[in-house]
Order: C-alpha cells, then structure tokens, then sequence
C-alpha cells in the first residue's frame, strides 16, 4: 500500500504541476512522440500487434467483439479470457472485488451499455497512474487543500457504482475517506450512511444523483457536498437541473469506459477529451451535413501497458463543441455524449430514405410534452415505445403531437407512438432512456 501511495502522488503532482502543450499543434506533436514510443516498446508485447506494419494508421480498427473473441493477443501478460472471467464473476457474486490475477493484475467487469459486457485488466502501475491523474483533474483547489491539511480530518468522498474493483479503490489513503457504495444494495441503505458521512465529494451515476437530490428535496437526506460527479451514464439537461438546484453546486462528469479515462470537465464546465492520455480520431456519422459535428471516437491508448486498447471503435455518440475553450486547454471540447450508437433512433422519410434521429434531437422533442416527467423510449420498427409515470391522458396526447412535429421538421412519416406503464430498471443497470431495439423492416 505504501509503494500505491508513493505511486499516486507521483503521478498527481506529475499531471498536477508537470508542463503542458500549450496549444493544438504543441499537443499533437507531444501526443505523436509518445505513440512512437508505445508503438515501439508496447505494441510487440502483444501477439495481435507484434507483426503488425509501422504506422498507427495501419493497424486494423477493432471493436469490443473482435477484443472478446481473440483476448489473450490483446493483453500483455497472457490472460485468457476464461481466467479473467473467472475472476470477475466471482467477484460480482461474492461482492468482494480485491482478489487480483498473478502479478497484481486487476479484473474488471463492464456492464455493458451496448448489451455485451466488456473485460478489462489494469496492473498495478496503471493503478497508480489512473488514480494520481483522476484525482489531479478532479479535485478543485477547496479540496486539495483539505486533502495537504495533515492535522485536519480527511477528504470524504461517497463513490456509487454496480461493481467496486482495485481501480477505484487506489485513491483511498489516510487523507481520502473513500465509501464504496454498492448500487444493488436498498436504496434506503445507502441514505443512512450518507447522512453518517456526511461526504464532501459526491460521485454517482446520474440516475443515482437525480434520486439523491430528490431525496434531498423531500427532507429524506441532509448532506451538502461541494464537488457533485456524474459517472457512468449519459448526464442529461433535466439531471442537471435538479441535481444543482438540490446542491447548489455545478455538476462535474467524467467519461471512463472499460476503453480507459477519456474525458473530464475542466474548471469552465466543458467537457474535455483526455487527448495527453488518449489519441481519438473522430469516426464522422453526420459527414454528409456542411459541418460535421457527430462522431464514434476511435480510441487509442498509448498510456495502457496491460490490455491494449489500438483503434478500438466505441458505439458512443459523441458532439463536438467549441473550437477553444476559455479555460485554455488545446484539448477537444466534447458538447454532450449523446448516448450510443443503438440510441440513434430511425424515421422513414417521405422518400422511402432512413432518416437518424440522434438522441439530443428526440430528448428536445420530448422537452415540450407538459407533465412527462422521466421517461424511456425504445423503437420497435414503426413504433415508438414510451415508458413513463405519468397518467394523464393529455401527456399521451403530447407526446404523438411532439413525435408528429418532429417527424414533420425532418421530412418523415410521423412513428406510431404507444404509451406504456413505467417500469423501474433493474438495479445497478444503467439507464439507457432512449434505444433502438428493432430496426425500421
């Protein structure tokens, strides 16, 4: 543990105070020497890579299904899927996330927003490194300060996810009280130990926020964090809303996926690409519009010297935002996460074309129905599918009105619009509030 420490405030002060490029080209040139040197010290350690042609741009684009079929090529150290499985399983069912693989290797389970979960392994320096980097960029000045006050009490920080591992639980020491909490565990549970701890850093999927705040709202919960983060999920308009009117304090987010950390808001509230730890090129959907603003990032790790992750295609939809942001970073500017690919719903257009609707688009839609409140909805072919708690017959009437309008903005024949009784998403599942089940026939 003590070797775990040295190592994270080795690569907090590392990121915190090292130097930076100062601009775009500065970054790409910075970016560009450090693949030349995982593409000759990394990249032959793995079988799949080791007699592959030079060049980044040569390797193959691969994707979670190609990583699962072929596993052991895509890692380091020789780790079957099966034994990685294994590991993983037992720890989702025993609830006890430490035990690692030989040589300290820790096992992760994805969930799977896409419907397939993912694998993934992280060795100890990775851990280390993960840990420093995530606390530098997340941390603001009032908490840093609390953690460099040694005769005061530690930093308390709540962290909920469906499953703990190794990978989090680095950043816990003597100055960083860190609960666990454990999304399958009754709700009411976890209330109880808020109010014991009283945490200072407040970290959730957005669902879990939302439920949080609103627990706040009803006089249920008393705390008053001063960092509230959004993990997991796609963070929406109405989340925010309601979860800084209970706090009163902005809603950072961080884009982690099993693929590596990709992004963090900065100190001005935008969203930025981790592009000093990843190379993304940008797999444009809307390339036919004049200016394309859509894309599926196409990830490279060049930090990972465990499980390789090289031009691996994410399903998420990401949207671009402004060129430059006034916090100064050369970094990309990331508007929203949009959700993922299946979360891209389709329209028949009077032409017979297959008109995209992107989730953004179908969320601002729905924005305008009066009394819907929380919702899901999925396409089945022609049909639009709409979940929801309300019972008023004039928000099912709102909501083919609004679904007919927007169809009518994009040229298309109106879905068929049915309204379905809620039902509550399992626990630990992510939400996933707009999704494409069944394609247009």
């Amino acid at each position: 543990m003590a070797g775990d420490a040295i190592g994270v405030i080795a690569a907090f002060a590392r990121d915190r105070w090292g130097a930076r490029p100062a601009d775009r080209a500065s970054l790409e040139a910075w970016q560009q020497a450090r693949l030349d040197v995982f593409r000759r010290e990394v990249l032959p350690r793995a079988p799949f890579y080791r007699d592959r042609a030079p060049g980044l741009h040569a390797l193959p684009i691969v994707d979670k299904a190609a990583m699962l079929a072929d596993f052991a090529s895509f890692n380091t150290v020789g780790v079957t899927l099966d034994a990685a499985l294994d590991v993983a399983t037992r720890a989702e069912r025993s609830r006890d996330f430490a035990p690692t693989l030989p040589g300290d290797i820790s096992v992760g389970l994805s969930s799977g927003t896409s419907g397939t979960r993912g694998v993934f392994l992280v060795g100890p320096d990775e851990r280390t490194r993960w840990a420093g980097t995530l606390l530098s960029r997340l941390l603001t000045t009032r908490s840093l300060l609390r953690v460099l006050d040694l005769g005061g009490p530690p930093l308390r920080v709540a962290f909920f996810l469906r499953a703990n591992s190794n990978l989090y639980t680095t950043v816990a020491s003597r100055r960083i009280d860190f609960a666990f909490h454990d999304l399958l565990v009754p709700f009411e549970r976890h209330l109880t130990r808020l109010a014991r701890q009283q945490p200072e850093v407040l970290v959730a999927p957005p669902t879990v926020l939302r439920a949080l705040a609103e627990a706040a709202a009803a006089g249920a919960l008393r705390i008053a964090p001063a960092q509230v983060v959004s993990v997991a999920e796609v963070l929406e308009a109405d989340d925010v809303t309601a979860i800084e009117r209970a706090w009163r304090v902005p809603v950072q987010q961080v884009y982690q996926a099993t693929e590596g950390f990709l992004g963090i808001t900065c100190p001005e509230g935008r969203l930025h690409l981790n592009e000093d730890l990843v190379h993304v090129e940008p797999d444009w959907i809307d390339d036919g519009e004049p200016v394309p603003s859509r894309f599926h990032p196409i990830v490279t790790d060049f930090s990972r010297t465990t499980q390789l992750v090289v031009r691996y295609r994410l399903d998420d939809v990401l949207r671009v935002g402004e060129a430059r942001c006034p916090c100064g970073r050369p970094t990309r500017v990331i508007a929203a996460i949009e959700g993922r690919a299946d979360d891209v719903v389709t329209l028949r257009a009077v032409d017979g074309r297959v008109v995209r609707v992107f989730p953004d688009v179908v969320r601002r839609a729905l924005a305008l129905v009066d009394g819907l409140g929380d919702y899901r909805l999925e396409q089945h072919g022609d049909e639009w599918c709409v979940r929801t708690r309300a019972t008023d017959p004039d928000v099912a009437s709102g909501l083919a009105r609004e679904c007919e309008a927007l169809a009518s903005q994009l040229g298309a024949r109106p879905p068929g619009v049915q309204s379905l009784p809620w039902l509550d998403d399992a626990p630990g599942a992510k939400r996933r509030r707009i999704r494409r089940v069944e394609a247009l026939a």
